[in-house]
């Protein structure tokens, strides 16, 4: 029913609660009318009822008293005439009980008897009638009976059909009345609310929000709904003038953003296959071009050679220098390397750090591969200048050869780079072809790696000390500290073959760090009393030497051994200290002041600066010796260390020369006036506990020289 009703349109909806309502009221105040004028019967028919029966008492009583039963009949006979009476009875009360005395029945309710006892002197009613009984007394009020009336109460109910159809007769006119009065009414309020509905839907059709409801006449709140309606559609159309704006704003900008994202997808896809600082293809597409080269190789028989290019000693140049210069040579050999391909033929590459690639092809045979590495290394020995300072960089340049040495990208990448270390193991600044040998010397490199970190850990390495003298006093005066590995596996390994591998695998710091703290240590052990000091000289690596923390080190190595720092010697090799000489300059003059001495080792093997050399705070100059070994020989090493001596007696600086081993070699030294010498004459480098055992009987060069 309610689904119904809610179905139904406004119109029908405010007619039928009109109706309702007003036929409730009617009904209710009809009921309620009828209700009360019934009570009003009821009750003015028991008054009625009561004022009769004590009236007819009354009027019987002389009657009963004297035993006159046929007058008495009479006056009974006299109520036929009110309708309603439909029984009188009068109870005489006699010795033996009450009985009968007179009566009344109205003819046609002969069968009806009373519907209490006449004891009952009440009002006693039933659904079709009313009884009331009085006693009745003589004159002298003694008691003679009693009265019973029994009125019909049909009247009241005809009353209440009357009164029923009256109901519903004003219900129905009302209801009939109302409908007309609704229907007029219900449509001055839904006309405009249909007008709204109608508009609303032409509006939702049409998505045409310029469309405006005229305003009703009246000011209630219809008026206000309408005025609502238009500025809503007037708020909606100002929306979707702005949503237009912004639509276009945003197509233009979708349009713009789709053009930079185009080009920052290009920009990043570049970026993800070349290097940033070179722009050349990074290793990703490296491998890719060289994939394709492959196929297509494979397909037409062709050729292919592929490159590795390493750069040496970048990593020095890296650290003392700077990233800044780093990075500038990098992208100037990047420029050199192009100018020697056959672009877009061949493709150049960097892989990172100081590592390039470059895959030639169609080269016909490896000869021309060859040429090719030749070009390069020929190209890079011009000087690069950086702030006015000339670097000089050189390659070591590894070649395998498609198909011969490799099908594939890695494997050709893998022997192309064994290629490179057998070119830096044979001297650096050339180029190698791959030979079969070269994986198991990479291997054996690689291996040596592992165990050299391992080293440490395993107190594998040894610190020996060879002998410096005074030459003119004879004298022994200190020693250098060389640092020794004695390998399980590979026994006692040369320096030459795990110092370079440290300094390119940083292990050199650690190594540097123990060896500098065990030499020390072995310094305290050296001193007598009543003896000259013996002094210890240690070199300090490259790495070592551009550390943050070295002075920090060592000042807390020297403090924790409580050493005098007079007796360390700090060496330094020309190529450590001459790249960056105002850095350089700082740093020892910070080491001086912590008390230490300072020597350059292998001087004049390098690219000095005297004009940098005299303003160094240096105490000691060791002759390399290349420069020794052919010295009662060669006129030119003669003259080269008689140069160096006279030079740093100039500047106030010792000199050792180094490699000393014939008398012949140490009597020229003497009559140069060089200060020390050390080598095998004077003793070779020996284990702590043997060099202890040697200080305990040195040798005298004076006597050494007498014997010649």
């Amino acid at each position: 029913m309610f689904n119904k009703f809610s179905e139904l349109s406004i119109r029908y909806k405010l007619t039928l609660i009109m109706l309702l309502s007003s036929s409730i009221v009617l009904l209710f105040s009809s009921t309620a009318f009828m209700v009360n004028d019934l009570i009003s019967i009821q009750r003015t028919m028991e008054n009625e009822l009561e004022v009769q029966t004590n009236m007819t008492a009354v009027s019987i009583s002389f009657r009963v008293h004297f035993d006159d039963a046929e007058q008495t009949n009479n006056l009974l006979n006299a109520l036929s005439e009110n309708k309603n009476i439909v029984l009188a009875h009068v109870y005489k009360n006699e010795e033996t009980g009450h009985v009968l005395f007179a009566s009344y029945q109205r003819a046609d309710l002969l069968s009806v008897k009373p519907i209490a006892p006449y004891t009952e002197h009440q009002l006693v009613s039933s659904t079709r009638f009313l009884q009331f009984s009085v006693p009745i007394y003589s004159p002298n009020q003694t008691y003679l009976g009693d009265l019973v009336l029994l009125t019909d109460r049909q009247a009241f109910y005809d009353r209440i059909k009357i009164y029923t159809s009256i109901a519903l007769i004003i219900i129905v006119v009302s209801a009939f009345v109302a409908f007309l009065l609704s229907s007029r009414l219900q449509h001055i309020i839904t006309a405009p609310i249909l007008r709204l509905a109608h508009m609303t839907q032409r509006v939702s059709i049409e998505k045409n929000y310029a469309l405006r409801i005229d305003p009703f006449p009246s000011k209630d709140e219809i008026t206000t709904l309408f005025s609502g309606f238009n500025d809503m559609l007037g708020a909606i159309q100002e929306r979707d003038k702005k949503l237009a704006q912004h639509n276009e704003h945003l197509e233009r900008t979708v349009t713009n953003r789709t053009a930079e994202l185009k080009k920052l997808n290009l920009k990043l896809t570049y970026q993800a296959y070349h290097d940033a600082l070179t722009n050349l293809p990074n290793r990703a597409l490296f491998i890719k071009r060289a994939e394709q080269a492959i196929n297509h190789a494979e397909q037409n028989n062709e050729i292919l050679a592929m490159l590795f290019i390493d750069l040496d000693r970048f990593k020095f140049i890296n650290d003392t220098l700077g990233h800044a210069a780093g990075d500038r040579l990098l992208q100037e050999v990047s420029k050199r390397l192009l100018a020697c391909t056959r672009l877009p033929e061949d493709t150049v590459a960097r892989l990172g750090g100081d590592e390039f690639t470059l895959l030639l092809r169609d080269i016909k045979e490896p000869s021309n591969a060859a040429i090719v590495a030749e070009y390069i290394i020929k190209s890079l020995t011009s000087p690069l200048c950086f702030h006015e300072q000339e670097l000089y960089i050189t390659p070591s340049i590894g070649i395998s050869i498609f198909p011969k040495d490799g099908r594939d990208v890695g494997t050709l990448m893998k022997n192309a780079d064994a290629g490179m270390y057998m070119a830096k193991r044979q001297g650096r600044n050339n180029y190698r072809f791959y030979v079969h040998s070269a994986n198991a010397a990479s291997a054996a490199r690689l291996n040596m790696e592992n165990k050299l970190r391992q080293a440490l850990e395993f107190e594998e390495f040894e610190v020996w000390y060879q002998p410096r003298f005074d030459i003119r006093k004879g004298v022994i005066v200190g020693a250098e500290a060389l640092v020794r590995w004695r390998s399980p596996e590979f026994s006692l390994v040369p320096p030459a073959q795990f110092i370079p591998l440290a300094e390119d695998t940083g292990l050199i710091i650690p190594i540097g760090e123990w060896v500098l703290r065990t030499a020390c240590q072995e310094n305290q052990r050296w001193q007598r009393p009543n003896h000259a000091p013996l002094h210890v000289s240690v070199n300090l690596s490259a790495r070592q030497f551009i550390q943050e923390d070295l002075l920090i080190t060592i000042e807390r190595i020297i403090n924790e051994l409580n050493m005098d720092p007079r007796r360390l010697e700090l060496e330094l090799t020309e190529s450590l200290i001459m790249p960056n000489a105002e850095d350089t300059l700082e740093t020892l003059k910070s080491l001086k002041r912590l008390g230490m001495q300072l020597s350059v080792d292998d001087f004049g093997t390098g690219y000095s600066s005297l004009s940098y050399l005299k303003r160094f705070p240096i105490d000691t100059l060791k002759i390399d010796q290349s420069f020794i070994r052919d010295l009662n020989h060669d006129s030119d090493d003669s003259a080269l260390v008689t140069a160096i001596i006279a030079m740093a007696q100039k500047l106030r600086l010792s000199v050792v020369a180094e490699g000393v081993e014939t008398r012949e070699q140490l009597a020229l030294l003497s009559s140069y006036e060089c200060d020390y010498a050390q080598g095998y004459l004077c003793g070779k480098p020996m284990p702590a506990a043997e060099f202890r055992q040697f200080l305990e009987k040195p040798l005298d060069l004076k006597v050494l020289l007498a014997e010649k």
